[in-house]
């Protein structure tokens, strides 16, 4: 059987802790792929727009292309208004062979709120999902909410043990807006990029 990972999120710019758990997520389930997805628009970021999406899209490209068990779609950036995790699994879904199984890879932070997305009953009854777990972070929320979703939904719910890394593309943003360095947080490829296109940065 074909597994396939997703992994959406804005990417406003993308860095290791990304690429970290699609990676520990690829390796501690045997996935095919891990099919990265930028969010046109994501429903939380509605008031805070992230930079175009030729520049996200392209981050992507740069920081995956050494790893051919990555892949970039353009899914949810061709689509109109708000990005919907469900919408985009069952669009994925159709793309692969039936019997293809298609998983949902997140944060522990995004894991826990996930009761509150658009259609998240019919994501735990429809998907599996793969959480990444850091040391002694949320975790009592956390597996409380893995046995509630298991026993309500029968969801299958892979839980991977990730190293402690504290990057955020919040912080990244606001050191490039600094003049700060951001070397060490994201691929060298995705840092000149920005820097090159003046993303976030202020006459850096």
């Amino acid at each position: 059987m074909k597994k396939i990972g997703i992994i959406g999120g804005s990417f406003d710019p993308i860095h290791y802790g990304h690429l970290l758990l699609a990676e520990q997520a690829r390796d501690a389930v045997g996935l095919d792929r891990v099919i990265f997805m930028p969010a046109r628009i994501s429903p939380f970021k509605l008031l805070k727009p992230p930079v175009e999406d030729k520049h996200r899209y392209a981050m992507v490209s740069l920081a995956i292309k050494e790893n051919i068990g990555f892949n970039l779609s353009d899914i949810e950036l061709k689509k109109e208004g708000a990005s919907y995790t469900y919408e985009t699994l069952k669009a994925c879904r159709e793309l692969y062979p039936k019997g293809t199984k298609i998983y949902f890879i997140c944060g522990t932070d995004s894991f826990i709120s996930l009761e509150q997305w658009y259609a998240a009953e019919s994501i735990f009854k429809e998907f599996s999902l793969i959480v990444g777990a850091r040391p002694r972070y949320k975790d009592k929320s956390r597996d409380l909410m893995i046995h509630k979703i298991e026993s309500l939904y029968g969801t299958e719910i892979q839980k991977i043990h990730m190293p402690k890394i504290d990057i955020s593309s919040t912080d990244i943003k606001q050191r490039a807006e600094e003049g700060r360095s951001i070397k060490y947080l994201l691929p060298p490829a995705v840092e000149d990029y920005i820097y090159k296109n003046d993303l976030y940065t202020r006459n850096v």
